[in-house]
């Protein structure tokens, strides 16, 4: 331990005598972004409710957190994406997606002037449901609405470019895959249980997306 002091001593010192903006500035960010669902894809049953859920959908997404030692991000983010597909001519054939991931993310930077590149990982938790309308009598008027709801695990990797605008903006684009645990969707109790049906499984699927964003650095 004695051997260390020295060490510890000198880092301290060049710590403190650093210029504070060096060291640590707080960000915010917020952008959208556009991912693709590939949860909801494979379905099983009544044939007519085969799922259109696993393409693009917009969403948007804010971030806070801090930037330290000049090339090093750590943050906290909150998104929120939709999406919704009409399988038939009837309101009854509506199935929606919603998905509100909460992240801990860590990026670092790497600086050519006002450009940069950054690499950085993901890992936390989503809220993600399902909602559906289901003909439960097999009759004209017995639709009857279902929803199903989990918070699932998801981690991952991102990477980008940036550009700096002035006066603490910038503007970056960036690409990013999650690896998702997905749950199996289950229709409610049928009288016909020829009419039952699950949506997706449960494994683990990729959720890709781009995202666009504007951020200001103190």
């Amino acid at each position: 331990m004695n051997k260390l002091k020295p060490a510890i001593i000198l880092l301290c010192l060049l710590a403190f005598s650093a210029p504070a903006h060096a060291l640590i500035n707080p960000f915010v960010r917020a952008g959208v972004d556009f991912s693709k669902l590939n949860a909801i894809s494979n379905l099983s049953g009544n044939d007519s409710w085969k799922d259109k859920l696993s393409g693009w959908n917009t969403g948007f997404f804010v971030e806070a957190g801090i930037h330290f030692l000049r090339a090093n991000d750590i943050s906290v983010e909150a998104g929120y994406m939709q999406a919704s597909s009409s399988i038939g001519a009837t309101e009854a054939g509506v199935t929606s997606r919603e998905q509100i991931p909460l992240l801990l993310n860590y990026r670092r930077l790497f600086n050519f002037g006002p450009v940069w590149l950054y690499l950085g990982i993901s890992a936390g938790m989503m809220s993600d449901t399902a909602k559906w309308r289901e003909d439960t009598r097999a009759a004209a008027g017995s639709w009857s609405n279902f929803k199903s709801a989990n918070w699932v695990g998801l981690y991952g990797a991102t990477g980008g470019v940036g550009l700096k605008l002035g006066k603490g903006w910038a503007v970056d684009l960036g690409v990013r895959a999650l690896a998702v645990s997905a749950k199996q969707y289950q229709s409610g109790v049928l009288a016909d249980a020829d009419h039952s049906y699950g949506i997706g499984s449960s494994k683990v699927y990729v959720r890709p997306n781009i995202r666009l964003a504007l951020s200001h650095q103190w």
